[in-house]
């Protein structure tokens, strides 16, 4: 009782221990040997934009989309111009800007917000001609962003600036000839006439949505807080813009609305507001989804991308990372491509809020304007300081994750041997100190993210109280404002300060903090997310070690022989593992590969599939380099029953024919006939339809492994490689499963790697390695017959370990 009484202790003790490990306010602990300095952080703003920009050629397709051509119409005889063009486009701008100005929708001379509209549809037009040319990259893309830009800022001043919607018409029009550069080309050719159209520029469509709706939000915003505080609250007359748009021209003169006057106004309002929902709303359900279908788009994409570069890197790659970490990169690391966009989006949104604002709220003094650009100012030199804490405590919670998921994965990987030596309590505890690690560094990268938010409010309330108390004063003195006749030409009531001013003014430096705000919080995820995806992009920045020769061929049908040449190996420079190794395999022979453990027999086996390529010598096919043959290929003409029986948790017709999906199922039962394993399947209560468990937990070990070479039979490949194929069989059956594989195996190159002796009689030449060399090679026969031969001692060791056993069980 004593004892246990003790054992409890200890085990309360150590579980407060480990309970006490978590912080709550305190600091927090991770271990040394895994955590780094966040001054050795070299990354710069630079640096974070340029793993940023890795991820565009996976979100490029979404941007650019893809064309999609029409069928062929009639043309006109004329000159054949076989390249896409879009030379129409220039004349189409050119003509509207021109029947604009004739048809006095853009009149000259008037007024100098209709010359300036004016101007930039003439320098729209004066571009669209410059696209045509093949200028170089650089200045291309210069005239295009200036297009773009001009083109914003043309009709956004056509809607607001300059009265009347003739001038919005002929904006339209030269805007619409100028989206034609990139959604519209043509080419002809014999005589025929091929358009094309671009299409799935899905991010392009959603900024283009989130441009409209905030446009729209701001605007009417603007309109519907000067109708009700100016006009339906204080009764103002309305401004002359403003009683033209919801039409009531006779209340845009004269004293103080009367209470009728103000009533209808209020109907008004509410239709306006209405309307404004009416066409927001849509969007603003529309946008989510749409955002987050082209985020699984992009990620897709990325963890696809990142898979198949797992596939092509090599064992040597495999056997020095553990499996949970590349689990983590793929499924955790590799999401953060979506996020960035995300980000993006947020990020362009807010800056486009915060510009609009700060040059609205500058219109009306510019010492609001300073103050809100004090606020970002504030908002840089604070992310200048935590930025790089950030990163180097997101990485280190991201490597201890990492190592979190790889125990996860070695421990359920493990679970019989754990059960079966009682070892639940021990890898609970190591479980829980990775746990408690990966805890503690989440924990500080999430803190550090609370503190700056905490000191951004804080700053920023510091200067939205100057702000509010200067915007009070003004009002109470009903001071004009900065940019009064810009305002009165956009039909607003803030020439002077005033109430609806007051609130108004009020509200967007608020809004601008927020902004603000918001774009720091999305720089703290960003720094996340640039650690996450420098994880990522490690990976796909590593060049295989076995990759196709630029001149690589097929391989030809296999007839003659399997030649290994002064072969050498080392999976470290210091740990040479194969040593000038040479022998040929003839077509229709079995090899078996005997020798120690650790003298080289699998990594033999491996060189000849270009899991890994040899450091020296040569491995030839038929007279072929290895490394001059196609790598699919090579590996569609090689099939493999490994030492570890892999199984899947899916029926058996699918696991045997794994590697040949559209196998028959009379191929299937052959290859089972081949393995012995047709009487297994016929015990199975649904037969190949029969589902295996999790690793192939219905079957026995002996099963298994006639399962695994059934699905190496079913292959049909003409070089086979068993290793330890009858490790876990009887007698009995191994020999009827060696018999049947001599018999399939008629032409083939057959290689055995195997310990058991009743396996190697069965050779036509037996290959013995010892560290590395091949120290005997020859028939049973003949390396029996040498005198302390060293395969020699290996069969007479093997005979009385098994007159010892014998004995024993007597």
């Amino acid at each position: 009782m004593a004892v246990s009484e003790g054992l409890s202790r200890d085990s309360v003790a150590a579980d407060a221990a480990r309970v006490r490990a978590l912080p709550v306010w305190a600091g927090v602990p991770v271990p040394a040997g895994r955590d780094r300095d966040p001054n050795a952080d070299e990354r710069s703003l630079g640096g974070v934009a340029r793993i940023f920009l890795r991820a565009w050629p996976f979100i490029a397709p979404l941007v650019f989309g893809y064309w999609r051509e029409s069928k062929s119409l009639p043309w006109l005889a004329g000159a054949a111009n076989t390249t896409w063009a879009y030379r129409y486009v220039p004349w189409l701008a050119t003509f509207a800007a021109v029947l604009g100005y004739v048809a006095g929708w853009l009149p000259a001379g008037q007024h100098w917000t209709q010359d300036s509209l004016l101007a930039g549809v003439a320098a729209m037009a004066l571009l669209s001609w410059a696209l045509v040319f093949r200028l170089p990259s650089r200045t291309f893309a210069f005239a295009a962003t200036a297009l773009v830009l001009i083109g914003v800022g043309a009709n956004i001043a056509a809607a607001l600036v300059v009265a009347g919607w003739w001038d919005n018409v002929a904006v339209g029009l030269v805007s619409s000839a100028c989206v034609g550069l990139w959604l519209l080309q043509y080419r002809t050719r014999s005589g025929v006439l091929q358009l094309r159209v671009r299409l799935g520029c899905h991010i392009v469509y959603y900024y283009i949505l989130i441009g409209v709706n905030t446009l729209l939000g701001i605007v009417g915003g603007l309109f519907t807080f000067d109708l009700l505080n100016q006009s339906v609250l204080q009764a103002e007359p309305l401004t002359p813009f403003l009683a033209d748009l919801i039409g009531l021209p006779e209340l845009a003169a004269g004293e103080a609305l009367s209470e009728a006057q103000r009533k209808s106004l209020q109907l008004a309002y509410i239709v306006f507001v209405v309307l404004i929902g009416v066409v927001t709303f849509p969007v603003g359900v529309v946008l989510p989804y749409y955002h987050m279908w082209i985020m699984q788009r992009i990620n897709q994409e990325l963890r696809l991308a990142l898979v198949e570069r797992w596939h092509q890197l090599s064992l040597r790659y495999h056997g020095n990372h553990r499996v949970g970490d590349s689990v983590y990169r793929i499924y955790q690391d590799s999401a953060q491509v979506t996020a960035v966009v995300g980000m993006l989006i947020s990020v362009a949104t807010q800056v486009m809020q915060y510009g609009v604002t700060i040059a609205f709220v500058a219109a009306l003094h510019p010492m609001l304007g300073v103050m809100g650009v004090t606020i970002a100012t504030l908002a840089c030199l604070w992310a200048r300081w935590f930025s790089p804490r950030l990163r180097t405590y997101s990485l280190v919670a991201r490597e201890t994750n990492s190592d979190l998921t790889s125990r996860v994965q070695e421990l359920l990987g493990a679970i019989r041997v754990v059960k079966a030596h009682g070892a639940e309590a021990a890898e609970q505890r190591r479980f829980e100190d990775d746990s408690v690690v990966a805890f503690n560094a989440a924990h500080r990268a999430r803190s550090l993210v609370a503190v700056v938010g905490i000191v951004m409010f804080t700053a920023a309330a510091a200067v939205l109280l100057g702000a509010e108390l200067m915007i009070a004063l003004w009002a109470g003195a009903e001071r004009e404002t900065f940019a009064a006749v810009l305002i009165g030409l956009v039909g607003l009531s803030f020439v002077r300060w005033n109430l609806a001013a007051f609130q108004w003014a009020r509200g967007k430096l608020f809004e601008a903090s927020v902004q603000v705000r918001g774009i720091i919080r999305e720089w703290t995820t960003a720094q996340d997310m640039a650690m996450g995806l420098g994880r990522v992009f490690d990976i796909l920045d590593i060049e295989p070690d076995v990759k196709n020769a630029p001149d690589a061929v097929p391989m030809r049908p296999f007839e003659r022989e399997v030649r290994f040449d002064g072969v050498r190996f080392a999976y470290a420079p210091d740990r040479p593992v194969l040593q000038d190794v040479s022998f040929v395999a003839k077509a229709g022979t079995v090899t078996a590969v005997v020798g120690p453990t650790g003298s080289g027999k699998s990594t033999l086996m491996c060189l000849l599939t270009r899991l890994f390529d040899p450091d020296g010598g040569s491995i030839a096919v038929d007279g072929v380099d290895v490394r001059r043959l196609d790598v699919e290929s090579l590996r569609a003409n090689v099939s493999i029953a490994l030492q570890q029986n892999v199984l899947f948790a899916m029926n058996v017709r699918d696991n045997i024919r794994y590697v040949v999906p559209d196998a028959s199922d009379a191929a299937v039962r052959e290859a089972a006939a081949v393995a012995c394993f047709d009487e297994v399947i016929a015990d199975l209560p649904e037969g190949l339809d029969t589902m295996l468990g999790d690793r192939g937990g219905r079957l026995s070990t002996g099963q298994r492994q006639r399962l695994n070479i059934a699905r190496a039979v079913a292959k049909n490949a003409p070089i086979l490689i068993l290793d330890e194929p009858t490790a876990a069989l009887d007698a009995q059956t191994e020999h009827r499963v060696l018999e049947r594989l001599a018999a399939w195996g008629a032409g083939r190159a057959v290689f055995l790697i195997t310990h058991r002796i009743s396996t190697i009689r069965q050779a036509d030449q037996i290959l013995y390695l010892e560290a590395g060399r091949i120290v005997e090679q020859g028939s049973h026969e003949a390396l029996m017959a040498i005198p302390n031969g060293r395969y020699r001692r290996f069969v007479e060791m093997d005979q009385r370990a098994l007159a010892t056993g014998a004995a024993a069980a007597q």
